[in-house]
C-alpha cells in the first residue's frame, strides 16, 4: 500500500452582483474532509471565503466584510469587471472572499499535496472557480486538481471544457474511495462509511478559522420532486440521521469550539422528523442548553403542528424560513403540491401562538418562473403581510435537468443551456414582456416596502 496521501480542500471564491454569509458553509467539502481523515489521509483546507483572513481585513483595495447577528455576515469584496453576458445589468459585479495574494501566500506555506479538491455551489458563479484553479495551476503545476460540487453536477460538461480542473467528479460518494485510490494508490481505511450516511463522520468543522455558527443535517435528499428544484438530481435517495447522532453532533460542536448558532441544511426538516430530530430537541431543551437554531432553507409548512410548533420555541429556534412559494391555487400543484394558502395560513397562525415574532418567520415566495405573472407575486407578498410573517422573494434561477428546464429554455432569449452565467437569478433569464425586470424590480420595493410595517 502507497503512504497515506496529502490532500488539499478549497473552497473557491464566489463572482456575483451580490453574496451573503447567511449562514452559508461548504458542508459537502467538509464532509469529504471529515471522511479523508477518517480515512487515513494527510488534508489541509483553504477557505477563499474566509470572512476573518488578516490580510484581507486590512487591504485598502478590498471592501471589508461586516458581522451580523447570529453568525452571519458580508463577505469582503473586490469590484472586478462584469462578463459580457451582464453588459446590460446596471450593478457592480465583485470577487468575493479572501484577497488573492492572501490565498498565494496560504498555498505557499503548506507541502506540495498530492491532490487537490475544488468544490463549487451555483453554476453562475463559475468564474470565481475558474480564478481560484488557476491560482492552484499557477502554484502547484505539477499537482491535478479536481473539481466536484454542484456546479460541476449540474453543468459538467461546461465545467469539463472550461473551469481548468484536471478532472470534474460527479461519482457518488461511495464511488470516490476507489477513484482516490487509482489517482494516489491509497486505499481508504474507512469504505464503509463512504456510502452510508447514517455512519459517516462529522464534517471537519475544525477547518473553519473561525466557526460563528455550525452547519447541521438530520437527514439529506427530499421526498419532493419539485419542478423547480435539483434536491433530487444532487440527492436522489432521501434518508435521516438517528436522534442520538444529531443530538451529539449539536453537543460536541457547542462544548469543543463554542458554538452557540446552528443552522439546519435539510431540504426537508420537519417531514417524517419524529424518530430524528424531534428526540434530539427534546433532550436539549431538558439539558437546559441555550442553543439557536435557524432554517435557511424552507420548512414544510405541513408539518408545523401545534405540538412542532411549541418545540421549535422551546428548544431555541430563532430564524424561521416557511415555504409558501405562491398562492395560486393551480401553481401550488403544478409545482410540487407541498402547501395550500390555508395550511399556509393555519401554521403561521400556530407558530405566533408558540411566541414566534413577526420577524422570526420569514416566507419563500417564488418569483418569475414560467407561467406566473407580477400579479400573481404582489398577491402572495400581501397574503403574507396579512398572516402575521416577512415575505422574502426567491429570484427564480433555472436550474438544469430540473423538470422545468426544457420549458425555461424555450422561454428565455437567452442561451441559458450554453452559458450558465444566464442562469443567475439577479440576471431574471425569463423576461418577458407580461414580466419585465422592471416587474421585478417594483416587487422587490414592494416586499421591502411591507417588511417595513410594523
Amino acid at each position: 500500500m502507497s503512504k497515506a496521501p496529502f490532500i488539499l480542500l478549497v473552497n473557491p471564491w464566489t463572482t456575483d452582483f451580490a453574496a451573503y454569509d447567511l449562514w452559508a458553509k461548504p458542508l459537502g467539502l467538509l464532509l469529504l474532509g471529515g471522511l479523508l481523515k477518517e480515512g487515513g489521509c494527510g488534508v489541509a483546507f483553504i477557505d477563499c471565503l474566509d470572512r476573518y483572513d488578516p490580510l484581507s481585513r486590512t487591504c485598502g483595495e478590498m471592501l471589508r466584510g461586516e458581522e451580523r447577528k447570529f453568525g452571519t455576515g458580508k463577505y469582503s469584496r473586490t469590484l472586478i469587471e462584469k462578463p459580457q453576458a451582464y453588459g446590460d445589468i446596471p450593478r457592480r459585479y465583485y470577487r468575493y472572499g479572501i484577497h488573492p495574494e492572501s490565498f498565494r501566500k496560504q498555498l505557499q506555506v503548506i507541502q506540495e499535496p498530492d491532490l487537490i479538491w475544488v468544490t463549487s455551489v451555483m453554476t453562475y458563479w463559475y468564474p470565481g472557480v475558474q480564478e481560484t484553479i488557476e491560482v492552484l495551476h499557477e502554484v502547484f503545476p505539477k499537482v491535478p486538481v479536481w473539481l466536484g460540487g454542484i456546479y460541476a453536477s449540474l453543468c459538467t460538461g461546461h465545467a469539463e471544457k472550461n473551469s481548468g480542473a484536471d478532472q470534474v467528479i460527479t461519482l457518488p460518494l461511495e464511488k470516490l474511495p476507489g477513484r482516490i485510490e487509482a489517482a494516489t494508490g491509497f486505499a481508504v481505511k474507512n469504505i464503509p462509511s463512504w456510502g452510508n450516511f447514517r455512519q459517516a463522520p462529522l464534517p471537519a468543522l475544525e477547518f473553519i478559522s473561525h466557526p460563528t455558527y455550525a452547519p447541521i443535517m438530520t437527514g439529506r435528499g427530499c421526498p419532493f420532486r419539485c419542478p423547480y428544484c435539483a434536491s433530487g438530481i444532487l440527492q436522489p435517495r432521501w434518508e435521516r440521521r438517528s436522534a442520538d447522532a444529531v443530538y451529539e453532533e449539536i453537543l460536541h460542536w457547542h462544548e469543543t469550539l463554542g458554538v452557540v448558532d446552528f443552522a439546519f441544511y435539510d431540504d426537508a426538516l420537519l417531514l417524517q422528523a419524529e424518530t430524528s430530530l424531534k428526540p434530539a430537541l427534546e433532550r436539549l431543551c431538558r439539558e437546559g442548553l441555550r442553543l439557536r437554531f435557524h432554517t435557511p432553507n424552507a420548512l414544510h409548512v405541513r408539518a408545523l403542528t401545534s405540538d412542532w410548533c411549541r418545540l421549535l420555541f422551546e428548544s431555541g429556534f430563532t430564524t424561521l424560513r416557511l415555504g409558501l412559494e405562491t398562492t395560486r391555487a393551480d401553481k401550488q400543484r403544478e409545482w410540487g403540491g407541498k402547501v395550500e394558502t390555508r395550511m399556509y395560513r393555519e401554521s403561521v397562525e400556530r407558530l405566533r401562538m408558540a411566541g414566534f415574532s413577526r420577524d422570526q418567520i420569514g416566507v419563500y415566495l417564488l418569483c418569475g418562473l414560467p407561467g406566473q405573472s407580477p400579479e400573481d407575486v404582489a398577491e402572495a407578498i400581501e397574503v403574507v403581510a396579512e398572516s402575521g410573517a416577512q415575505p422574502h422573494l426567491c429570484e427564480y434561477s433555472p436550474v438544469p435537468g430540473t423538470a422545468m428546464w426544457s420549458e425555461v429554455c424555450a422561454l428565455s432569449r437567452y442561451d441559458i443551456a450554453k452559458e450558465p452565467l444566464f442562469q443567475n437569478n439577479s440576471f431574471f433569464a425569463c423576461r418577458r414582456s407580461d414580466f419585465s425586470y422592471d416587474d421585478l424590480l417594483r416587487l422587490k420595493e414592494l416586499v421591502r416596502r411591507v417588511r417595513r410595517l410594523p
